[in-house]
């Protein structure tokens, strides 16, 4: 089984406009950390790389990020030559909002475009993209993606000001509509740039209504990233999601949440864990996963442990892949894997 880590996993030691160490977060409503195992970065340029040594630490083969975080062409082929030297894949991701109309769509592709990730305008809940056209954004993505050698970009729509599935506009049905019109107005770049595209659903549309997009739109340039957990928020039970997303996926977001049908305020939440202490059936999605996808042996699955930034991630990230790593074995050892 190949693992990996999502770069998310250290929002509150790592990213710049989220971090436990910095002023701004006393203004937020969360508790300081009681502890915290490792160090933060010395400084933003050193990012990439201190999340490049946290892969290697756990002894992880794959690291998943936004690729905004590399800056430049000229960083991300430097970072790319780097992963390749450490023998670690990299994964890229983007936000983007799939929903946007024509007119903020626009068409994928100036060589000239302004696009780029300005970490002063990211937050917790919002992305740090910022461009003339939701397009040009994914487009300046891709071309950073195939400079650091990412042959994945996950296009992540998932944002508070963005439409979803719950949203009465557009409708649904016209929402699903423009993904699929604007996802393949990228194709032709990706495909000239050897960039895999997936559609990852994150809390904001059933794998039952990002599939068909997929087949309908049939290019070997357009899959799924899988995030195990998400389902949950959108009412699809994570086993049928994985079913019907497993001959597309690429790669799969691991992470558990414990479903708790009351709390003291007399409503339903959903509380992250460690990995193996929810109920997310993380070992029966592999399961899946392994018997439907068309090359299981290519599937990579990046750990993406959330938690509030009290706990200690790391704590949580070495327990969540000692329960992965003892179903792998568990497997291997009884010629299932």
């Amino acid at each position: 089984m190949r693992l990996g880590l999502s770069a998310d996993t250290y929002r509150w030691i790592a990213y710049p406009w989220m971090r436990t160490d910095r002023p701004a977060f006393r203004a937020t409503s969360h508790y300081a950390p009681h502890i915290l195992s490792v160090d933060p970065p010395d400084t933003e340029a050193d990012l990439p790389d201190w999340l490049l040594d946290r892969v290697r630490a756990h002894g992880l083969s794959a690291l998943t990020m936004d690729l905004g975080l590399l800056r430049n062409r000229a960083r991300a082929s430097a970072f790319g030559a780097r992963c390749a030297d450490a023998g670690v894949q990299l994964l890229g991701s983007v936000s983007v909002d799939l929903v946007a109309g024509p007119d903020r769509w626009g068409h994928a592709a100036s060589k000239g475009s302004t696009a780029h990730f300005d970490q002063e305008r990211a937050s917790s809940l919002q992305s740090g993209w910022t461009g003339d056209y939701e397009s040009s954004i994914a487009a300046t993505a891709m071309r950073l993606a195939a400079d650091a050698g990412a042959s994945v970009l996950g296009l992540v729509h998932g944002q508070p000001d963005r439409p979803n599935r719950y949203s009465s506009q557009p409708v649904l049905a016209d929402q699903l509509r423009r993904i699929e019109s604007n996802v393949q107005s990228l194709l032709p770049l990706a495909a000239d740039l050897g960039v895999t595209l997936a559609l990852e659903p994150h809390m904001d549309y059933r794998c039952a209504e990002l599939v068909p997009i997929v087949e309908a739109v049939a290019s070997p340039h357009l899959r799924l990233v899988l995030d195990v957990a998400s389902p949950l928020a959108v009412t699809e039970d994570p086993l049928d999601a994985a079913r019907l997303a497993a001959p597309y996926v690429v790669a799969t977001h691991l992470r558990d949440m414990r479903v708790q049908a009351l709390t003291e305020i007399a409503t339903g939440a959903h509380f992250h864990t460690p990995i193996g202490e929810g109920h997310v059936p993380v070992d029966r999605i592999l399961d899946i996963l392994r018997d439907r996808s068309a090359e299981p042996d290519a599937l990579i699955h990046c750990l993406k442990i959330v938690t509030r930034p009290e706990h200690d991630v790391e704590a949580w990230l070495t327990a969540s892949l000692a329960t992965v790593r003892a179903y792998a074995s568990h497997k291997s050892s009884h010629g299932a894997a």
